[in-house]
């Protein structure tokens, strides 16, 4: 008998373990590829989200401070002692300028714009024919519609400004 004998793997052993390991490796890599879809698609969607909660927040703080809102050829100015901001409707994008550009790309649909519930389709010559109190209109989010409204409660200083003919 041959006493040298080297103790070894089989190829049998090795096999088998290549193997489990062949499969643990498979395993580990679908689960590492569920998870980053699963986060890219999360984050995705928050950055999304983090536009129109934004474009809402500053929509509705410039309509707070303006002190007139008129309606011009590309969406509305708005006006108030210091500085004038002005947003621009497209059917794939939304730009708010004033002291910096903002661009929101959000599909908008259905802007309109009224004054104490008339509405105002077409600009007029003076500002005060294009003075607005009420902006809606409609994203397209997700395949969803989701609307929005302001509205400007003007002050009653404001009003008789506009028409000094109504105090007697």
């Amino acid at each position: 008998m041959n006493r040298n004998r080297v103790k070894a793997f089989t190829i049998l052993e090795v096999t088998i373990t290549m193997l489990i390991a062949g499969l643990l490796i498979g395993i580990t890599y679908m689960s590492y590829s569920i998870i980053v879809k699963s986060y890219h698609s999360f984050t995705l969607k928050n950055d999304e989200m983090t536009i129109l909660v934004s474009l809402d927040h500053l929509l509705k703080r410039d309509f707070e401070r303006a002190e007139i809102i008129v309606k011009d050829q590309d969406g509305i100015v708005l006006t108030s002692n210091d500085k004038v901001i002005k947003y621009k409707f497209k059917a794939d994008y939304i730009i708010r300028s004033g002291a910096k550009i903002d661009t929101f790309k959000v599909q908008t649909q259905n802007v309109s714009t009224t004054f104490e519930n008339v509405e105002i389709s077409e600009v007029q010559e003076t500002g005060e024919q294009n003075r607005i109190d009420e902006l809606g209109f409609t994203i397209l989010f997700q395949d969803q519609k989701i609307p929005y409204h302001y509205h400007k409660l003007y002050s009653s200083v404001n009003l008789i400004q506009r028409n000094p003919n109504a105090v007697n």
